[in-house]
């Protein structure tokens, strides 16, 4: 049983580090662009939003615009990526067997990969801008693995469901459109009034990119009025969120995948 497993943990390697290496094999610049893309929306709002709209933005305004883009980039592009991954494997999956959730797996490996690379990015960032790291810090690691459940529970539910209804990924990217809108990156939260604050919440990425501001630039837990309570509450939310969220995608996905080859 051991040794299987190990063979596909080797088969999900082998095949989200293939995927990293094809996604910019053709391009001048290769991975580079890993790197460029995010950095050129952040300089583009920056420029627009930072200057004009914001007049500065606030305290430490482009280095909280920074780490949410990348959050959000890192989000967006994965959880596409991940709603695809069946169908960009049907060429391996009609030929053999092996558990279908690789194909996903790989593909969340692949775009973890970037992820990692544009976090050292960050950091060089915060160090220049001599933001430093602090004793809230370590949270952030909990919130990408937070937001890796949610990658993942999209990914496994949504995957899928496109190999039947081919307008999932034409849905999901005018979602994904609106939710960077709906999502505290190019704004600070506090300029939404609090009644609609509780509406942008719904949203569980807004938990992660607030939460992640906060612990990782301001270096503080607590809200504007000096309490901690409502971001302990925040937090007990998006960890359930996640969870359940990983769980019900799992659930539909080992129900549905059996039959995946059916419609590829």
């Amino acid at each position: 049983m051991l040794r299987g497993r190990a063979k596909y943990f080797e088969l999900v390697k082998v095949l989200g580090f293939t995927d990293f290496k094809l996604r910019f094999n053709t391009s001048i610049l290769g991975y580079i662009w890993s790197i460029l893309k995010p950095l050129g929306i952040f300089f583009v709002l920056y420029i627009v939003f930072g200057y004009f709209i914001f007049r500065g933005g606030g305290p430490r305004y482009k280095d909280k615009l920074l780490l949410g883009i990348f959050i959000w980039s890192y989000f967006a592009e994965a959880s596409t990526a991940g709603i695809q991954s069946l169908l960009g494997k049907s060429h391996i999956i009609g030929k053999i067997y092996f558990p279908r959730s690789i194909a996903v797996l790989a593909t969340s490996l692949n775009y973890a990969i970037t992820f990692i690379i544009n976090m050292a990015i960050i950091t060089v960032f915060f160090m220049i801008d001599r933001v430093g790291f602090n004793r809230y810090s370590p949270l952030f690691l909990l919130y990408i693995a937070e937001l890796y459940l949610i990658i993942m529970g999209i990914s496994f539910l949504l995957s899928v469901v496109y190999l039947k209804f081919r307008d999932i990924v034409e849905i999901w990217t005018i979602l994904i459109t609106a939710g960077f809108y709906a999502t505290p990156i190019i704004y600070p939260i506090e300029m939404v009034p609090p009644r609609y604050q509780k509406l942008l919440y719904l949203n569980p990425i807004t938990f992660i990119v607030e939460y992640s501001k906060r612990v990782m630039v301001e270096g503080r837990i607590v809200d504007a009025a000096g309490s901690a309570h409502m971001f302990l509450v925040g937090n007990c939310v998006i960890f359930a969120e996640s969870v359940l969220l990983f769980i019900a995608g799992f659930l539909v996905f080992r129900r549905m995948s059996p039959r995946a080859a059916e419609y590829l």
